[in-house]
């Protein structure tokens, strides 16, 4: 059976081998310095800042609402690289008059299709409208023509349903007609800051939590316009729109960092060292989970469990606030796990990032005691240490493969692991009532939503109808308004929630009325944290043990940006059913659960203790 629901990204548990030999060979050549120190200062020009700024903003008003774009008569991008050097040099009136034509020409009617309605006035239930403001246009800068022009244009109503630089389907997908601009050397100015223009103008008008950002968005493009014309390389570059990435706050564009795209991160964040252990960073300590081997434990003054406080004099809380600047992330959680060693599939240690030698003096905490200790971290630029590192990934792979997605736990329970249940493993029509018998007889169901799920069809088909749950809709999800880009518009019907049978299938019997205990914390994000949603209310005996989830739930735009980047965004609005926001909040848990060092370091899943202990005590 062919599940549609499939909407968010995968997260694979594996990738190319030759991806991670890459990656750590890569990190043999580099030379150890502070790239925060190589920048020259930014360029400084008010004027022509000011002006750039404001094209900026009128270019991408024109891009999403004008007649020309929605019609796909419109080179954008043509455009822009034209006038830039124009827009850059023009005084008051010349500005006026270049920006004046360049609306006029590119939305031609007099008479613009004005919104029926003031977007203070929709219902706050069928719209999402928040991120609306046009405050810009009132500019002292402009004069009263393009004034109206643009408050016009900002009005305007798309009747088409369609758009050339908007996708057709509501849900995933890349944002069409966007040039890659594949041989691109990162040294033209003009360029720069086209690529800039394209990211701040899809998340002005595509990303529907741009009004929940810490940093206001158009201030954003103030600081960022001089940064952008100093680029000169690629790896200022990619040090640019990274930062874009952190300025949004959303885990998803953290995506930008992956292997497949970013190529410099080793430079950026100078990861030359390495720890000899896997490690966790909490918001004020870093605790050794597990050394990469048995030799490297003996031979280190530091033992696992031991919780870092201070690292060469400086709390931890501070050091990794300063090498959490260029991780993008919804919330601190998932901030935290960026700088932390689980799942590490590419070798990174962020939270060890830009050292300036292999020894560090750090601070710790063992069984209540206090010591200062020497830390020697594992030179990569040494084959054996990062064969030593490429060893230890392969073998968590390797782990990973043994662990079942559905196992007993007891006689009477039943875990479904997200992340290790795979189409493969899903039931056959055969045998789907003889399942639903043996799911119902539980005294309790555990889902371990801790790892991105791997078979989504699971939870939006299978689950719900083995045990009784008809269809139904667990959210609010909001799309992106063809009619009036910037704005967001609910879907309304059920299948764009769950898989609704064509066939007319029913789920099986009568609801299950025993626990179902949701095992969720940092990893759990985006469709794992969909699909805790819907879990979560299949019945009114379950429970969510945890802690915060990664913010990031909805359908990822992907932007493509000169030089054949991808910048990626949560491009949809996920809601819970009372309008309680899950972006950056991620899913409250109904239990928190806190590691402590001695689980973390311990073999046993402490976690799922704490459930089956609220399984059995009720507490």
């Amino acid at each position: 059976m062919l599940i549609y629901l499939s909407i968010w990204t995968f997260e694979p548990l594996n990738k190319d081998m030759k991806t991670i030999k890459l990656n750590l060979l890569l990190l043999l050549t580099i030379v150890s310095f502070n790239v925060l120190k190589v920048y020259s200062q930014p360029i400084n020009n008010t004027a022509e800042n000011q002006n750039i700024q404001a094209f900026i903003k009128i270019w991408g008003l024109v891009k999403y609402k004008s007649e020309k774009s929605t019609a796909g008569k419109l080179d954008a991008d043509r455009i822009f690289l034209n006038m830039i050097d124009q827009v850059k040099k023009a005084d008051q009136t010349q500005f006026n008059l270049l920006m004046s034509t360049f609306v006029e020409e590119n939305n031609p009617s007099s008479i613009s299709i004005a919104l029926a309605e003031s977007r203070k006035k929709r219902n706050n239930y069928q719209y999402l409208v928040k991120n609306t403001d046009y405050r810009w246009i009132n500019g002292r800068q402009f004069f009263k023509k393009l004034r109206q022009q643009l408050s016009a244009l900002s009005t305007q109503q798309n009747l088409t349903g369609k758009h050339q630089y908007i996708p057709s389907v509501w849900y995933e997908g890349n944002l069409p007609n966007e040039a890659p601009y594949e041989d691109y050397t990162f040294d033209q100015e003009e360029m720069n800051l086209l690529a800039l223009a394209k990211t701040w103008n899809a998340i002005e008008y595509l990303f529907p939590y741009k009004y929940m950002t810490d940093k206001n968005w158009n201030k954003v493009l103030c600081e960022m316009v001089p940064v952008f014309r100093q680029i000169s390389d690629r790896s200022g570059y990619e040090k640019s729109i990274l930062m874009l990435a952190v300025a949004i706050n959303d885990t998803h564009a953290s995506g930008f960092m992956s292997s497949e795209n970013m190529r410099m991160v080793n430079v950026i964040f100078n990861v030359r060292y390495y720890p000899p252990f896997d490690y966790k960073v909490l918001p004020s300590v870093i605790i050794i989970k597990k050394f990469l081997n048995d030799s490297l434990a003996k031979s280190s003054a530091l033992k696992t469990g031991d919780e870092i406080i201070a690292i060469n004099s400086i709390r931890v809380k501070e050091w990794i606030k300063s090498r959490a600047t260029l991780i993008p992330a919804s919330n601190d959680a998932a901030k935290f796990r960026q700088l932390s060693t689980a799942n590490n599939n590419r070798g990174d240690t962020f939270a060890f990032s830009n050292l300036d030698s292999g020894t560090l003096n750090v601070e710790i905490r063992r069984n209540g005691t206090t010591m200062s200790l020497k830390l020697t971290m594992l030179d990569r630029q040494n084959r054996q240490n990062t064969k030593l590192i490429e060893n230890d990934i392969i073998e968590k792979r390797e782990h990973e493969k043994t662990i079942s997605g559905r196992e007993a736990v007891g006689e009477d329970i039943t875990m479904f692991r997200a992340g290790n249940f795979f189409e493969k493993d899903l039931p056959t029509e055969n045998n789907l009532a003889q399942l639903s018998t043996e799911l119902k007889s539980k005294r309790a169901i555990i889902f371990d939503m801790r790892k991105y799920p791997q078979a989504p069809g699971l939870f939006s088909y299978y689950i719900p109808m083995l045990l009784g749950k008809a269809p139904f809709a667990f959210a609010r999800y909001y799309a992106v308004n063809l009619k009036d880009p910037g704005t967001f518009i609910l879907r309304e019907g059920i299948e764009n929630y769950m898989y609704v049978p064509k066939d007319g299938t029913k789920p099986f019997g009568q609801l299950y009325k025993g626990k179902i205990v949701i095992l969720t914390d940092e990893h759990t994000q985006s469709m794992g944290e969909w699909f805790t949603m819907m879990l979560s209310q299949l019945n009114s005996n379950t429970t969510i043990i945890g802690s915060q989830t990664a913010g990031a739930d909805g359908d990822l735009k992907y932007l493509t940006l000169p030089g054949n980047y991808i910048f990626n965004f949560t491009g949809n609005g996920i809601f819970y059913p009372d309008g309680r926001e899950t972006q950056r909040n991620g899913i409250k848990p109904d239990i928190y659960f806190t590691t402590s060092a001695k689980n973390l370091s311990g073999t046993e899943d402490a976690q799922l203790q704490r459930a089956l202990r609220y399984i059995n005590d009720g507490k």
